[in-house]
C-alpha cells in the first residue's frame, strides 16, 4: 500500500468522481452555454466546495480555514469584475489550501513561494504517477483485480432499465424534455476532440488540488537570511557611508520641500509638473536600494546593528527614505492634477505606499530584532491586502470618474478631458461619460462625448451579447441604457468622427444620433 490511497480506496474514488463531475460542469458552463468571465467565479466556488468535500482535513486548521475563506473572496471578485489579478490570487489561495495539510513546516512567504512553484511544476504529472501506482498496486494484490463480467452483470439491469424509464419520463414530462433538448452531444469531429482535450486539461488542474504532489526535502533559505550571510564591511566604513547617505538624502529632501512648496521658484524652463514627473520613479528606486543596503549590512545581531551610532544613523536614513517616498507620492499626484488620472498612475501610487510601508518595517525589524521570516510575512500581508483591494475596485471607473469630475470642460480645475484615453477604459467609462452628457458643456465637446460613449456602449453590449459578461459589465451597461433613454437627440454632424472630433475614414461606422439598444442587440 502506498501514498496513492489504496488503504482508503473509497476516498480515492470520491476524488475521481468529484473531479469528473466538475469537468462535466465546466463543459456545460463554458462550452455548451458559453457563459462569460463572471461564471469563472461560480465555477471557482464549485471547485472550492469539491476540494472541501474530498479533502476535509483542510478545514481542521486555522490556516486552512483562512485559505478557504480567501479563495471564496477571490471567487466573488472574479464574479464582479473578472480581472486577471483576481484569477491569479484565487488560484494561489486555493493551491495554498490544498497544500496546507502537507506543509506545516513552512513558516514564511519565501518558503511558500518555493512550495507553490514546485506544486505548479510537478503536480500536473500527478495523474500519470497515480495511474502508475495503481497499476503496480494491482499487480501486487490479486484481490484488487477487477472482474469485468461481474461488473457488467451488476450494471446491466440498472443501466438498461433506468434508461428505458428515463426515456418514458422524458416523453411524458415537458420539463424534462426541455432540459434534455438543451444538452448538446458533439459529433465525432474536431469539436469533440477540442472539448475532450480541454476537459482533460481542466481535470488535470482539478486533480492537482485533490492530490497535490508531496514534496520532501530541506527547507529553502529565505532571501533575507541569505543576504545576512554576506560579510559586512568594517564598522568605520559603514558609519562613514551612513553619514554620506544621510547628507545626500537631506539635500534631496530639502530641495523637494523648497521647490514643491513654492518657497523657491523653479528655473524658467521647468514647470512643476515636469519636476514632479522627472523624479517620481527614480526616487522609488533610490528608496529600494536603501532598503536593500540595510537588509544586507544591518542584520539583527551583527556588529553594526549593535552599535548605537549606526542604529541612529540608519533610523535617520530610513526616515529620510520614507520622506523621499512621500515626496514621490506628492510628485505623482501633482502630475495627475496637471494632466489626468490613469490606471497605471493608480497602481504606481499604491506601489509607492507599499515601498514606504516596507521601509518602515525594515526599520522596525532592526530596532526590535525581528526575524527575517517576520519581515517577509509582514510585507506579504501588506501586498496581499492591497492586491485584494484592487480585485474589488474597478480602477477604470475610478480613473474615468476622476477625470470627468476634474475636466476643464465640466468646470473642474484639471486639464481638457482626454476622450481618446476614456475610450480605452471600456465599461468603466460609460457611466462617467453619461453623467458628463447630462451637464451643460460646450456643444462641440458634447458631440465628442456622445460619440465616444455610444461607441463604448456598443462594444460592451456586443460583449454581453456574446456572453462575455461580469456583474460590473452588466450593471454598467444596464444603468447606462436606462440613463441615456432620457437624453435629448443630438446631431453628430456629417461624416465619421473619432474621439478627438476630427473626421476619420468613411469606412468607419458612425453611431446613430439617437440610441436604441433594442434595435442593436434584440437578444439583450
Amino acid at each position: 500500500m502506498d501514498r496513492l490511497g489504496i488503504v482508503k480506496r473509497h476516498g480515492f474514488l470520491v476524488k475521481l468522481a468529484t473531479a469528473a463531475i466538475l469537468v462535466l460542469m465546466w463543459d456545460w458552463m463554458f462550452w455548451q452555454q458559453g457563459f462569460g468571465l463572471g461564471n469563472f467565479g461560480l465555477f471557482g466556488l464549485a471547485l472550492l466546495t469539491g476540494l472541501i468535500v474530498v479533502r476535509p482535513t483542510i478545514m481542521s486548521t486555522r490556516e486552512g480555514i483562512g485559505a478557504v475563506i480567501a479563495s471564496g473572496i477571490y471567487c466573488s471578485a472574479i464574479f464582479l469584475h473578472g480581472s486577471l489579478l483576481s484569477f491569479v490570487l484565487f488560484w494561489t489561495a486555493i493551491s495554498i489550501a490544498a497544500l496546507i495539510p502537507f506543509s506545516g513546516h513552512l513558516k514564511d512567504g519565501w518558503q511558500w513561494f518555493g512550495r507553490l512553484a514546485f506544486h505548479g511544476v510537478a503536480s500536473p504529472f500527478s495523474p500519470l504517477t497515480d495511474a502508475g501506482r495503481i497499476a503496480k498496486a494491482r499487480k501486487r494484490s490479486p484481490k484488487s483485480k477487477l472482474n469485468v463480467r461481474a461488473i457488467l452483470r451488476l450494471l446491466a439491469l440498472p443501466v438498461l432499465g433506468g434508461g428505458v424509464f428515463l426515456a418514458l419520463f422524458v416523453q411524458a414530462n415537458p420539463v424534462l424534455e426541455h432540459l434534455f433538448a438543451q444538452l448538446s452531444f458533439p459529433a465525432i469531429n474536431g469539436e469533440l476532440f477540442g472539448r475532450t482535450l480541454i476537459g482533460l486539461l481542466i481535470g488535470t488542474l482539478i486533480w492537482t488540488l485533490f492530490r497535490p504532489w508531496r514534496r520532501r526535502g530541506p527547507r529553502a533559505e529565505t532571501p533575507v537570511a541569505a543576504l545576512a550571510s554576506f560579510k559586512s564591511p568594517a564598522l568605520a566604513s559603514l558609519l562613514l557611508s551612513l553619514l554620506v547617505f544621510n547628507g545626500l538624502f537631506l539635500m534631496q529632501n530639502g530641495m523637494d520641500l523648497a521647490f514643491m512648496s513654492g518657497l523657491v521658484p523653479l528655473p524658467d524652463d521647468l514647470t512643476l509638473a515636469q519636476y514632479a514627473h522627472r523624479g517620481a520613479y527614480p526616487l522609488i528606486i533610490t528608496a529600494l536600494l536603501a532598503g536593500l543596503f540595510v537588509l544586507v549590512l544591518m542584520s539583527p545581531g551583527s556588529e553594526a546593528a549593535q552599535n548605537g551610532l549606526a542604529r541612529r544613523l540608519v533610523s535617520a536614513w530610513i526616515g529620510q527614505n520614507v520622506l523621499l517616498v512621500t515626496s514621490s507620492i506628492i510628485r505623482t499626484w501633482d502630475y495627475v492634477e496637471a494632466y489626468s488620472l490613469t490606471e497605471m498612475r493608480i497602481a504606481a501610487l499604491a506601489w509607492m505606499v507599499l515601498v514606504g510601508f516596507g521601509l518602515a518595517l525594515i526599520c522596525w525589524r532592526l530596532l526590535s530584532a525581528k526575524s527575517g521570516s517576520w519581515l517577509i510575512n509582514a510585507n506579504l500581508w501588506a501586498v496581499g491586502l492591497v492586491l485584494t483591494g484592487f480585485c474589488f475596485v474597478d480602477t477604470r471607473t475610478l480613473a474615468a470618474q476622476w477625470n470627468v469630475t476634474h475636466a476643464k470642460e465640466a468646470g473642474g480645475r484639471g486639464v481638457e478631458l482626454d476622450l481618446c484615453y476614456m475610450g480605452t477604459l471600456g465599461s468603466g467609462a460609460i457611466l462617467p461619460l453619461v453623467s458628463l452628457e447630462q451637464r451643460p458643456v460646450p456643444a462641440e465637446f458634447q458631440k465628442r462625448v456622445r460619440f465616444v460613449r455610444e461607441t463604448i456602449q456598443r462594444q460592451e453590449e456586443a460583449a454581453l451579447y456574446d456572453r462575455a459578461w461580469t456583474w460590473s459589465l452588466n450593471h454598467n451597461v444596464a444603468t447606462a441604457q436606462q440613463a441615456v433613454a432620457s437624453l435629448p437627440p443630438l446631431d453628430l454632424g456629417p461624416g465619421d468622427r473619432g474621439c478627438d472630433g476630427k473626421l476619420i475614414a468613411d469606412s468607419m461606422p458612425n453611431p446613430a444620433s439617437t440610441y436604441n439598444p433594442q434595435a442593436t442587440h434584440p437578444g439583450n
